[in-house]
């Protein structure tokens, strides 16, 4: 979905922290999860990310199950600077998904956000090997790495890979610039 890999990346470009805790839903007894979808998506439309968490929430709880669903959740949670609600929900997902890409670069991307660079590592390791194609798993393994202060050569890399796969891509002058720095 292009609206949460845009968010994953502005994570990604320049992260930052936020507090909060996933809100338990409050889901009518009678609603299906596609009822309860449609009442998140005019919650977001009207920018009340907090009751569309609500009702995204409650549809997974109901027995949603498309990834749609929880991508529209985390984009809630992040469009409202809700970063360890949107960490427990995409969590939660790829314990019983584990292969969605999309969710799994989310989670890399929000666990950067919040600092927790070994577990965003950890995904980002994944993503890389299994989808060695796509760039931005690339340049946000090499902001990782940095962080760490450890494996300047893999950042570099990594940098390098996603210059390679996206020369003119969103983040191509961010990875130019920090390979620059570095020689």
């Amino acid at each position: 979905m292009r609206v949460l890999c845009g968010l994953s990346l502005a994570l990604v470009f320049s992260y930052g922290c936020a507090a909060g805790q996933p809100s338990e839903a409050q889901s009518p007894r009678a609603e299906s999860p596609s009822e309860l979808v449609a009442r998140g998506e005019a919650a977001a439309a009207s920018g009340d990310a907090t009751r569309a968490e609500q009702y995204f929430a409650a549809a997974l709880q109901v027995g949603g199950e498309d990834p749609h669903i929880v991508q529209r959740l985390l984009a809630a949670c992040i469009s409202d600077r809700r970063y360890p609600a949107a960490i427990q929900y995409a969590e939660r997902y790829l314990r019983h998904h584990p292969e969605d890409p999309e969710i799994g670069f989310a989670a890399a991307s929000l666990q950067l956000a919040t600092g927790n660079f070994a577990r965003a590592r950890e995904l980002l390791e994944a993503l890389v090997a299994r989808l060695p194609r796509w760039p931005e798993p690339h340049f946000a393994l090499a902001s990782v790495l940095r962080e760490q202060g450890e494996a300047f050569a893999g950042a570099e890399l990594q940098d390098l890979e996603y210059l390679k796969l996206a020369p003119g891509g969103p983040l191509a002058e961010a990875a130019r610039s920090r390979l620059r720095r570095t020689h």
